[in-house]
Order: structure tokens, then C-alpha cells, then sequence
């Protein structure tokens, strides 16, 4: 082996240890990669001159000298994180870290599903060469179910099937993409950078137009045989689906989305103010009213779900996430209530703890995990 190869051997070890063990001394970094202190040296100051590592000093337990600790920089790239939502897209420019850098949402026209497609692929390809600094990977979160090779099995809200857009972005910028469903990125990001890393079993409730939950288990995104998993939203509320066929939404997102709660609202002659039947439902349930009457029965029927979900996974903790986010502190304690004595253990039904939407996030996590081991960043 060359000693060209052997030093870039040495600089990747070092930093796959620096990132792993978050902050080591340049002892600690020896220990970890059975290389001596002097080559440990070597390779961490050529990897802070080329901005992969940052230094810090801070004095020993025994006092003493400081002992200087080195840690990945997170700024030394960065992916593009892409949600593509219901009737938007955000993207975001996010460092190994998790920080976000740069942010933009873009609305969504009334499209149909090829040009709501071009429009996404033309929206990130746009992004991508506006960076100041190329983007290493990107991540993109999809409303629907995506198989493990990056296809779109079906996402409803955008009427796509069998869209790889994956391959598509591949073709237009050359660089790793990785594709996944949205509910899943949120768990991902909670598990990953949220304020619930130490649980065990964590699952994100998605609630958007359609519904979908995200489950990660000892940190890992629980897929199933053809990542399917998690899609909460296929439920049965009851026997009454087995009356039809229905390839649409399925029968629980179909009755507790934000299209299911504005269409059952809309039946029973209730008026709902604003552009979020879910606020504007919730807000009426102390009132002596239908709308009252509906809110408690969805309310019944989300602690069915729930419920469900607990006799299967026994979760830690339950993530209320999209448009049940800003609406938790009401409704905690609702299905809290609902699901004492109902169920096994009641989880932690909780926020998102994540300072930026989970699906960006996750979608940068899976990003990064694209671009694979960051000794590649040595000769990008």
C-alpha cells in the first residue's frame, strides 16, 4: 500500500471516530482507531486545515494543560432536504448537523400529477445549482407510502403512482438522493435530533390531509417487507369498508384527515372557520353543540387508532405531529383520558421537539446517510 493511501486511510478512520464519539481528545481518537497518538495528530491537523474538524480546548478532570478535543465540523457540507407536501414544497439547506442554513417554501399551484412532478423536479433542480456550496446528497419527503428502492407506491395528495423520482433527480444532478415516506422522516428526525433519543420505541402521528404514522425502533425506521409500514392511515375504523373497494385514501384517513374532518363537518351542517377544520373543531369542544358532538367522536375514534397501535408496538413515546402540532396541549389530555385503563401503558403523547419541520429533517438525515461514510468528504 502506497503511503498516499495509507495516510487517507488514516484521515478516515480518524474522522469516522471523531464523528461517532461526538468530541475525543486526540488520545481517546488512538484508542478508538488503534492508531498511535502521532498519527492521530498528523491526520487531525490535516483534517482541521481542510475544514472537516473543529477544535476546542478544555482542562482535564485533573486539571493541568487543556486538552484540545476535536469534533466533526457540520458545516463542512451540507444536503438539500426537499418536503413535498400537500400543496407545497419547503426546501432547506441542512449541515451534518441538523441546522438549517437556508429555507423556502414554495406553494403549489393546482396541478395536475405531471406537472406537479415537473414542478418539484424543476423546484430542486433550481435549488440545487442556487447553493453557494453544491449540496452533497438530497433527501425527499413523499405524502404516501415509498417502496425501499425509492418508487412511490401511491401518494394520494398528489395523485402519483409508481413515480421515481429518485432516478429523476438522479439524472438531473448527479448526486446520491434518497427518497422516503414523510410520517417515517418525522419519526426519523425526532429519534435522531429530537428531544426523545433515549426512547426505545417512538412513533410519529402524521396528520395532514391524509393520515400516516413513522415508527423507529432502537433508532432504526421500521420499514416492512415493502415499506409499507406505519401506514396507519389503511386502518378500519369498522366493518363498513368491507362493503367496497376503495384504492383512494384509506377508510381512517379518509374519516380523520383534514378532508375526511371538512366533508363530515360539511354533513352535518357544521360550519368550520378558517383553513384548519382540526383547529376550528377542537376549538368547540366544550361547546353544547353538533360540532361539539363531532369533535369528541373524532377525538373517540384517533384514541381507537392509537390504542391500536399500543397493543402492536407498545411505543414510549407518541409524536403529534403535523396538523395536530400546534393543537397538542388541547388534545393531550383528551386522549390521555380516552386511553387509561384502554390500553397496556400509556405512551408519552408529546410535540415535535424539532426546532425545524420533522419531514425536512428526516429528509436531511436520510440524505447524509445517502452520501454514505464522510471519508468521501476528504477528496470532495
Amino acid at each position: 500500500m502506497s503511503s498516499q493511501s495509507t495516510t487517507h486511510r488514516n484521515r478516515a478512520a480518524v474522522l469516522q471516530a471523531a464523528r461517532e464519539a461526538h468530541g475525543a481528545s486526540r488520545a481517546e481518537l488512538a484508542a478508538r482507531t488503534g492508531l498511535s497518538v502521532a498519527t492521530v495528530s498528523r491526520a487531525v491537523a490535516a483534517l482541521l486545515e481542510a475544514g472537516l474538524l473543529l477544535e476546542e480546548s478544555a482542562v482535564g478532570p485533573a486539571g493541568g494543560r487543556p486538552l484540545g478535543r476535536v469534533q466533526v465540523d457540520d458545516r463542512a457540507a451540507s444536503v438539500l432536504a426537499v418536503d413535498v407536501a400537500d400543496r407545497h414544497t419547503t426546501l432547506a439547506l441542512v449541515d451534518l448537523g441538523g441546522a438549517v442554513r437556508e429555507s423556502r417554501r414554495i406553494e403549489a399551484p393546482p396541478l395536475d400529477p405531471e406537472a406537479r412532478l415537473q414542478h418539484t423536479l424543476d423546484a430542486v433542480e433550481e435549488a440545487w445549482h442556487a447553493a453557494e456550496r453544491r449540496p452533497i446528497a438530497v433527501g425527499v419527503a413523499i405524502p404516501g407510502p415509498v417502496q425501499p428502492d425509492g418508487a412511490i407506491d401511491f401518494a394520494p395528495a398528489l395523485r402519483w403512482r409508481g413515480i421515481r423520482i429518485g432516478d429523476l433527480l438522479r439524472e438531473r444532478i448527479q448526486v446520491p438522493v434518497a427518497v422516503a415516506n414523510d410520517a417515517n422522516l418525522i419519526a426519523l428526525a425526532e429519534s435522531r435530533w429530537g428531544a426523545h433519543r433515549d426512547a426505545s420505541s417512538l412513533v410519529a402521528l402524521a396528520v395532514f390531509e391524509g393520515i400516516g404514522s413513522g415508527i423507529v425502533e432502537a433508532g432504526r425506521v421500521v420499514e416492512g417487507s415493502r415499506g409499507f409500514a406505519g401506514q396507519i392511515g389503511r386502518m378500519l375504523l369498522d366493518a363498513r369498508p368491507m362493503e367496497h373497494l376503495d384504492d383512494d385514501f384509506g377508510d381512517l384517513e379518509a374519516q380523520l384527515g383534514a378532508v375526511g374532518i371538512e366533508r363530515r363537518a360539511r354533513l352535518d351542517g357544521i360550519a368550520l372557520a378558517g383553513d384548519d377544520p382540526f383547529a376550528a373543531l377542537f376549538a368547540r369542544l366544550d361547546a353544547e353543540d353538533d360540532a361539539a358532538l363531532l369533535a369528541h367522536r373524532v377525538l373517540d375514534e384517533f384514541a381507537v387508532a392509537i390504542a391500536n397501535l399500543c397493543a402492536v408496538l407498545d411505543p414510549d413515546v407518541v409524536v403529534l405531529a403535523g396538523r395536530f402540532a400546534p393543537l397538542a396541549q388541547a388534545i393531550v389530555p383528551q386522549l390521555e383520558q380516552r386511553l387509561r385503563g384502554r390500553v397496556l401503558h400509556v405512551p408519552r403523547l408529546v410535540p415535535p421537539s424539532t426546532a425545524t419541520d420533522g419531514a425536512v429533517l428526516g429528509a436531511a438525515a436520510v440524505a447524509i446517510d445517502a452520501f454514505g461514510p464522510l471519508e468521501r468528504l476528504i477528496a470532495s
